[in-house]
């Protein structure tokens, strides 16, 4: 995967990168992977193929770049109510999914990884670092007494992220944000140690009374 530009790279080599990733995610929304093509990239852009080449290895490096640059990082915050900082972070995760080029994209991802096992490890790994913020959280949830040790916080990163796709790829149901605060509720909430209550479970239950 090519990696990011920095700070000293030439300019008119960002931009000339800039133009080929929009380009590619245009044709990846207009004729899906079936369209994505050196060629066709290069058509759209106006960058010459050589030029495509030199930033990108293959058409596959080029489509994780493609899908990677619509998918930005969701942060999660970190205050003292987890169930809280899960519900925002899994609420800005399924925004992305709903709008803008990322949800559009991501099927080509999905068909790729089916079709190359190089593909598959260059999503994967792209997979596991922006996964890497989501289990920090958790980790610090441990650490903190709210989730007890024994949770396995892989199969509940799996849990929490899981569903969103699920809905917006397979089932296509329409999931906004009291559906996205309903099913972090009912992952995360009972796991959590009995003695950590929320601030916000708390404030819930006063007013229930």
């Amino acid at each position: 995967m090519v990696p990011p530009p920095t700070d000293h790279e030439d300019p008119r080599r960002v931009k000339s990168r800039e133009r080929v990733l929009a380009a590619a995610v245009a044709v990846l929304r207009d004729e899906g992977l079936a369209g994505l093509s050196i060629e066709s990239v290069a058509a759209r852009s106006g960058v010459a193929k050589t030029t495509i080449y030199r930033q990108f290895a293959d058409r596959e490096a080029l489509h994780v770049a493609a899908v990677h640059s619509v998918g930005c990082q969701v942060p999660v915050p970190h205050t003292e109510d987890l169930l809280a900082d899960l519900t925002q972070f899994a609420t800005a995760l399924n925004q992305m999914l709903r709008t803008g080029d990322f949800g559009v994209v991501m099927p080509s991802a999905l068909d790729g990884a089916e079709r190359s096992e190089s593909f598959a490890a260059m999503m994967h790994e792209v997979g596991a670092q922006r996964r890497k913020v989501l289990a920090e959280r958790l980790r610090r949830g441990q650490a903190d007494g709210v989730l007890p040790d024994h949770v396995d916080l892989d199969l509940l990163t799996s849990q929490l992220v899981g569903p969103l796709f699920y809905r917006r790829f397979i089932s296509r149901q329409p999931t906004g944000p009291a559906v996205v605060a309903r099913h972090v509720a009912a992952v995360v909430t009972p796991l959590l140690s009995s003695t950590c209550a929320s601030p916000a479970r708390d404030a819930r239950s006063r007013s229930a009374r």
